[in-house]
């Protein structure tokens, strides 16, 4: 689901930019897009460490995916990130923040495509969750990549509609584009927009 997680976490990354650049006069909205891929991680963790010799048991079993779609992962991985973004002049409640949405959006799309889904609840709970709301509306019970083999066609039209609308929604309100500056390199910005500055 990279592709689906990446236009519904841009979508939300900026509606959140918005609301947060008018009352802080900063968006580092861009964190929640790269945080939204975090949780999909453990498809890399458990090759890695078998092939390093090593066996990770996670509440009783070794890393497999899903085994960090929770809210502890979700916590531990925002406090290392405000961490590590501070140094590079983030500042530190700007990534805890923006980590911890990024990575809660990845675990409620799950639950939103997937049942079941994953234990998103541990440690409070070992349940497994999800309501599989989208394929139960769109495309029957099971999820299906039919999109170029990278996305489930109907999630991925739906994230779409809602990136178009994000897009739409903050243009009108700031009434123009300039909060794009927000999600690419100054530099970048500047050459193809070098008569407005950067605030």
């Amino acid at each position: 689901m990279i592709a689906e997680h990446l236009v519904y976490s841009a979508a939300l990354a900026i509606l959140a930019g918005m609301l947060y650049y008018r009352y802080f006069r900063r968006d580092p909205s861009w964190i929640i897009i790269i945080c939204a891929l975090a949780p999909d991680l453990d498809y890399l963790v458990d090759p890695v460490l078998r092939r390093l010799g090593i066996r990770l048991l996670l509440d009783g079993s070794t890393i497999h995916h899903g085994s960090i779609h929770n809210i502890a992962f979700m916590v531990m991985f925002g406090i290392a990130m405000a961490f590590l973004l501070h140094p590079l002049g983030i500042k530190f409640f700007d990534s805890l923040l923006f980590s911890l949405l990024g990575f809660g959006a990845h675990l409620l799309e799950d639950a939103v495509v997937y049942n079941p889904g994953y234990p998103f609840l541990w440690p409070l709970s070992s349940e497994v969750l999800g309501i599989a709301l989208l394929p139960k509306i769109f495309s029957g019970e099971n999820y299906v990549k039919d999109f170029f083999g990278i996305a489930n066609s109907q999630v991925f039209i739906v994230g779409l509609f809602f990136l178009l609308a994000a897009i739409l929604i903050r243009t009108r309100i700031e009434g123009s584009t300039s909060w794009f500056r927000w999600y690419i390199p100054d530099r970048v910005y500047r050459k193809f927009f070098p008569e407005k500055t950067l605030e």
